[in-house]
């Protein structure tokens, strides 16, 4: 499953420096987000309920500046997943690997997220 998100997640520094409220809206904002994502390209039943997976999240950014893998941490995409029912939970036993990709597009910032049932 590929999720193509017109949304990046702030690094984990700005969050951190957040008020609550501030950072519950911008969870709101990812729900949203990833509803829609996935409402549009799959059905309800295209899930990984019941599954561990591995997720490739590959960020776009607008600009080369240099960033902190660290930084980028998917927490709030990771939640959304768990709320639209993709995924049981965002623990360690159901995300058994995660890996972050950075890459560039001026014209147009998203974030990818690639699903796939982990075969242990």
């Amino acid at each position: 499953m590929k999720l193509v998100i017109p949304y990046l997640q702030k690094s984990l520094n700005i969050l951190l420096r957040q008020h609550y409220r501030k950072f519950m809206q911008q969870q709101e904002v990812a729900d949203i987000l990833v509803h829609k994502a996935y409402r549009e390209n799959y059905e309800r039943k295209d899930n990984f309920k019941g599954k561990q997976v591995k997720i490739i999240y590959t960020l776009y950014f607008k600009d080369r500046q240099r960033r902190d893998y660290s930084n980028y941490a998917q927490k709030m995409i990771d939640d959304s997943l768990v709320k639209e029912g993709i995924i049981d939970d965002d623990n360690s036993n159901v995300i058994v690997e995660e890996t972050v990709r950075i890459r560039y597009d001026s014209k147009n910032p998203r974030t990818e997220v690639e699903i796939k049932e982990a075969n242990l």
